[in-house]
């Protein structure tokens, strides 16, 4: 009789593990073409500023993240069924997480007239070598341009790199 129990709680365990993973993927789809409609918003609405990529600069943000929070298990789709399975809400486990954190100057006339920041979690290099690619980045702020809103564009990040145009 505890077979049946068993089999019933492995069953379920498996139910759970693949829900578990095909709403994350279903999550992770929504917010990509959330984002790129945001995106598509932006470009047409606000207002475009040019930085030169010569005035970013990119400085390494590493840091650690409890591989149990929602952020952490949310973006990570690598995770198998006994790692899933071994999970624990009131343990910390740390895990490294590479971020880059990318700073550019807004120059009028030689003068810095506004900083933008933001972060990405990409390696400082791959960062760093992608945005000396470009000539520029685009920062696109409201039309009230207030200090709080403002969005860098930063999609070139996540094109491949097209090796042809080094031969």
């Amino acid at each position: 009789m505890t077979w049946i129990y068993f089999s019933i709680a492995l069953l379920l365990y498996f139910s759970l593990y693949f829900w578990s993973k095909y709403s994350r993927k279903k999550f992770n789809t929504w917010r990509k073409t959330n984002h790129m409609q945001v995106l598509k918003k932006l470009r047409n609405d606000w207002k475009e500023i040019r930085i030169k990529t010569d005035d970013c600069v990119i400085i390494n943000f590493d840091t650690k993240v409890d591989r149990n929070s929602a952020t952490y298990s949310l973006s990570n789709e690598d995770e198998n069924f006994f790692e899933w399975m071994s999970r624990d809400p009131k343990r910390v486990d740390l895990v490294d997480l590479h971020s880059t954190k990318i700073l550019c100057k807004y120059k009028e006339s030689g003068k810095i007239k506004k900083e933008f920041s933001t972060t990405v979690h990409m390696d400082k290099t791959v960062v760093e070598f992608k945005l000396r690619l470009r000539d520029y980045i685009s920062v696109y702020t409201s039309n009230d341009f207030d200090d709080e809103n403002y969005f860098i564009d930063l999609e070139f990040l996540n094109e491949e790199i097209d090796f042809t145009k080094f031969k």
